[in-house]
């Protein structure tokens, strides 16, 4: 089995903070930036992290972006205003979502560029659907594969590149759900698609681009992730998602309540324990490309988000998390801002310091990415 990420994480590669973790984050009155307030965790960083009071903390970070020291925090904001919900969570993101399509020359757009100048991370997904067409229809992973996008994924490849910046991408996010899985191609179809979007990617340059491969995580599509798998040499991070939909108009029979927990668990229990035997490496860094709860009452709501940091610590694969601040119905909506105790409860746990790493981590990041 091949192992390991796209690039090597040798120990002579891998950055390293000394972090003293009694006022860590602190700077002299009147030196700290206002992005730096808002970065900046509570002061019990040491006691969140399980480590004596005095103890330094050596943080690293590897070249794929993956911290040893906690989680990146990030959104798919709804309308692409992720100052809005920075606004109300009282701390900036991570990492920001958005979505794109295969028909796209100029990707990233300039919404993309702004967030990256501004020192967001982010995370793009390249959708097989024609995003400069009316309804935005599917595009067959056959015409991928042929070449008919070569031009605008060059013209990508190359956009990113011109950042010199870490940057996320993924194609076709959810290959393995229901509306999706054999629907534009079949499972090798979507795995020769992947590579040759890698390939094409690596020609032109683009060797900060983390490469994200993300599914459901439902359990019920499991079975299904072997035949989606690209291969270790063509994915950095692995990905999936943690929702509960009760009450969703559109998810009619989902009438038991997940919590973050029991929406994460059956993805990550498959990797570690059968992904090695389908030739996925579970040492990889995993995020959760999307997460979120439908309203399922006051205290209960917030309490699903206000729990997710002491889950994560019980889960140390996972590395970075993004909360999709939307709706798919208005009976289905996830939007943070439009519910008080999601807000809340997405606040208290945005402020935990596992999930609030400091801002000079973020600056070892950007280095890491810049040592090749």
């Amino acid at each position: 089995m091949d192992r390991g990420p796209v690039r090597g994480t040798a120990a002579a590669g891998t950055l390293v903070l000394a972090l003293a973790l009694v006022g860590a984050v602190s700077a002299p009155p009147g030196e700290a930036s206002a992005s730096d307030r808002r970065s900046a965790p509570p002061d019990n960083t040491a006691s969140f992290l399980g480590l004596p009071s005095a103890t330094e903390y050596r943080c690293t970070v590897s070249e794929i972006l993956e911290p040893s020291c906690g989680v990146w925090w990030g959104a798919s904001p709804y309308g692409d205003q992720v100052e809005h919900l920075e606004e109300s969570a009282d701390r900036g993101m991570d990492i920001v979502y958005t979505w794109r399509g295969v028909d796209q020359a100029q990707v990233p757009g300039r919404r993309e560029q702004s967030m990256a100048a501004e020192g967001r991370f982010v995370h793009t997904n390249i959708e097989a659907r024609r995003f400069t067409s009316p309804g935005r229809p599917d595009i067959p992973y056959e015409s991928i594969i042929d070449g008919d996008f070569d031009q605008q994924l060059r013209s990508q490849a190359r956009g990113i590149a011109d950042l010199d910046v870490p940057y996320f991408v993924t194609f076709d996010h959810e290959a393995d759900a229901n509306r999706r899985y054999n629907k534009r191609g079949t499972p090798e179809e979507f795995v020769a698609s992947w590579r040759h979007i890698v390939d094409l990617y690596r020609a032109e340059g683009a060797d900060n681009v983390i490469w994200v491969w993300n599914v459901t995580g439902w359990e019920s599509n499991l079975d299904r992730l072997p035949g989606l798998w690209p291969g270790n040499d063509y994915v950095d991070w692995l990905s999936w998602e943690a929702y509960n939909m009760t009450g969703c108009d559109v998810q009619p029979n989902w009438t038991e309540v997940l919590s973050f927990e029991d929406a994460l668990r059956p993805a990550y229990d498959w990797i570690q324990n059968e992904g090695p035997e389908h030739g996925i490496d579970p040492d990889k860094p995993v995020m959760i490309g999307e997460m979120g709860t439908t309203d399922i009452g006051a205290g209960e709501t917030l309490k699903w988000y206000s729990d997710i940091p002491d889950v994560l610590r019980r889960y140390e694969r996972v590395r970075a998390v993004k909360v999709w601040d939307n709706k798919v119905t208005p009976g289905c909506d996830f939007r943070i801002r439009s519910n008080e105790y999601a807000q809340r409860g997405f606040q208290l746990a945005g402020q935990d310091p596992y999930v609030h790493l400091p801002e000079r981590v973020r600056g070892l990041a950007e280095e890491a990415a810049r040592r090749d």
